[in-house]
């Protein structure tokens, strides 16, 4: 699989962190766009739901996508994946996120610097 350097348009393996060609590191380049993932309305359990988010998180930071969207609801899902993005900031593998404006069942994850 590969991805496209938005420095140069050379198109790069996917296990390699920098550009061959500019030297540009790839997991901080930025498309700008948002990614979304609905992971509460369609009769997930909190198990599922987190695999689904975990599994979304690895492959977004493959894309230039800046931020992801996470629609969780307002019941145990949303509680559980608001303490799994806590940890992930905390650890550094999470530039940041935050409740939606104005929708309490949704966060907003950067992806990128």
């Amino acid at each position: 699989m590969l991805r496209i350097c938005l420095d140069c348009g050379m198109e790069v393996p996917l296990c390699h962190p920098e550009c061959p060609k500019c030297d540009a590191r790839l997991s901080t380049q930025s498309d700008g766009s948002v990614l979304h993932l609905d992971i509460a309305h369609h009769g997930e359990t909190v198990a599922m739901a987190m695999s689904l988010l975990q599994q979304a998180l690895e492959e977004a930071v493959q894309t230039p996508a800046q931020a992801l969207r996470v629609v969780v609801g307002g019941g145990r899902i949303r509680d559980e994946v608001e303490a799994y993005l806590a940890y992930l900031q905390h650890s550094g593998e999470l530039v940041g996120y935050g409740q939606e404006a104005g929708n309490r069942g949704a966060f907003i994850l950067v992806l990128k610097p």
